[in-house]
Parts: structure tokens; C-alpha cells; sequence
């Protein structure tokens, strides 16, 4: 059985949910119960339920240099240079690739995303796989709206979407 190392963590945007394999990061989520918006449910139910043939060990001591790193790297906009073990089908991995290269501070839309990966048709795929982004924040999947400019949803609530946005500098959405 794997093991997963996994902590629970303060951030300025929330508390997170964060984990580890040998390979890199593997989740992060937030701690935003249905209540607050999330509609998927909390970063930790989420998470069990992600990795249901995993050993989930939670070690805090372990994990609060991974949430730094990670939170200096959104900071700097070097988010693509964190270690990730990326779980998903081939065309959720080359969605996922595809928004780690959206700077911050801008967003494009799902049609966007699929024409990035040549697929021009695919918007409602790449929405699918949008949605099942196992690492919020690091997968910048907060930086992908609607063509009509509206946000579109957000696993963590449309509300916690909107506060991201604005701390990195996007304007009026």
C-alpha cells in the first residue's frame, strides 16, 4: 500500500489540506466545508476519497515546508517549479500542464485552454478536467472563466475563487 504524507495547514488564502507522495505533490485542497460554497465538499474528505487505497499519515512537522515552498513559489509566480505527482488521465495531465503556464494575475477561458492543447472543440472536457484538479493553487486551475468573463465554478466555492483572483492582482472580474 502507498503511503501519503499529509498535513493540515494555515495560508493568507485559507487552510489547506496539503500531501505528498515520494514522488512530489499530490494534492492540495482547501478546508471549505459545503456550507461555505464548496460544493465537492472539504480538501480532507476529498482527499480520502481521491486516494481510497492509500495510507494517508497525517505529519504536520513533515508538510509546513511544502506549504511554504509552495506558497513562495505562487508569490513568485513559479508554481511550475514545484516536484508534482499529477493523478489523472492523459488528457487531465495535459490540461493540468496547460494551466501551470498561465502567468499570474491573468486568466483565459476553457475555450482557451483547449485550444492551447490543440483540441479547439474540447471546451467542455477541458472543464471536466478543470474540475478535477487534485492540486488547487500549484494547477492555477482558480485562473481558468468563463468567455463570458464570468468566474464559472470552483470546487472551493466561487467566493474563495474570487478572493485568489484578487490577491493576485486580477482585476474586476
Amino acid at each position: 500500500m502507498e503511503k501519503i504524507t499529509y498535513g493540515l495547514h494555515d495560508t493568507p488564502i485559507g487552510q489547506v489540506v496539503v500531501a505528498q507522495s515520494c514522488k512530489g505533490i499530490c494534492w492540495l485542497g482547501f478546508m471549505v466545508g459545503r456550507e461555505d460554497g464548496a460544493y465537492k465538499g472539504d480538501g480532507f474528505t476529498r482527499m480520502t476519497e481521491f486516494f481510497p487505497n492509500s495510507e494517508l499519515v497525517r505529519d504536520d512537522a513533515q508538510t509546513v515546508a511544502v506549504v511554504d515552498d509552495i506558497m513562495k513559489a505562487w508569490d513568485k509566480d513559479t508554481l511550475s517549479d514545484i516536484q508534482l505527482d499529477l493523478r489523472g488521465t492523459e488528457f487531465q495531465r495535459e490540461v493540468w500542464q496547460a494551466l501551470l503556464q498561465i502567468p499570474r494575475g491573468q486568466v483565459i477561458s476553457y475555450g482557451d485552454v483547449a485550444n492551447d492543447i490543440g483540441r479547439p472543440k474540447a471546451s467542455r472536457a477541458v472543464g471536466s478536467a478543470v474540475g478535477e484538479n487534485p492540486v488547487s493553487l500549484v494547477v492555477p486551475c482558480h485562473r481558468v472563466v468563463q468567455s463570458s468573463g464570468g468566474l464559472g465554478n470552483y470546487g472551493w466555492g466561487v467566493e474563495l475563487k474570487e478572493k485568489i483572483l484578487h490577491l493576485e492582482g486580477v482585476g474586476k472580474l
